[in-house]
């Protein structure tokens, strides 16, 4: 008697689990902590120079309530005119200069985190417009100060000579600051084509012009 035996295979099925492979995607420090700075510093320019120019009226409107008190006395009917029209120059210094600094840190603060600047002229100009503009913001405030005053005003720094050499130098500095900033744009200055200049309607905005309508993105 032959018994046979049937063999069993066993079949072992296996299958394939896919496991999904995570990917972690690190963030770089530098980018995060320079774009982290471009926004607080945009931040802090656009809060503090609103209040500067508060806090400019809030004086400027108590000299011309002591002014109003204390009236000095004018003899020349050009005085008369002077006492009338200077201050409202004055005023129109101090505010598109303090616009100007609002754009021209701006500027800075970004060619310093990001190192995007055109060339090292651009960013020499931006920072001489921005001392400019500092400056004139300073010292036609003091002047605004001194001219309605009625004590300050007989300060030798008040006289007529001191202020013409402080309007030619001030004139000096803007002249110098704006003829760095349009050799190294020309471009994007005259002819309105911002090319691969960054901040391109930022820096028309500091020879308060509007941007171009249509960007040319052509070589500089």
């Amino acid at each position: 008697m032959s018994s046979s035996s049937t063999p069993v295979s066993a079949t072992t099925t296996t299958s394939a689990i896919t496991v999904p492979k995570a990917t972690f995607m690190s963030d770089d420090p530098v980018a995060s902590r320079t774009s982290y700075l471009s926004s607080t510093s945009s931040s802090l320019i656009a809060c503090i120079i609103p209040i500067i120019a508060m806090m400019y009226l809030v004086v400027l409107s108590w000299a011309y309530q002591y002014a109003g008190k204390y009236p000095k006395a004018l003899n020349k009917t050009t005085g008369v005119w002077l006492q009338k029209y200077a201050p409202v120059a004055y005023i129109f210094l101090v505010l598109s200069s303090l616009t100007e600094i609002a754009m021209s840190s701006w500027l800075v603060l970004q060619y310093n985190f990001n190192h995007n600047y055109p060339n090292i002229e651009m960013r020499t100009g931006a920072r001489l417009l921005l001392f400019t503009s500092t400056w004139t913001s300073l010292t036609a405030g003091a002047y605004t100060l001194l001219f309605l005053h009625p004590a300050w005003s007989k300060h030798p720094v008040a006289y007529v000579g001191a202020q013409a050499i402080w309007v030619f130098v001030t004139w000096l500095f803007w002249v110098v600051g704006a003829s760095i900033v349009n050799k190294s744009v020309s471009a994007l200055v005259d002819e309105k084509v911002c090319g691969s200049v960054a901040y391109c309607a930022q820096i028309r905005g500091l020879f308060g012009k509007l941007p171009p309508t249509r960007y040319l993105r052509v070589p500089l």
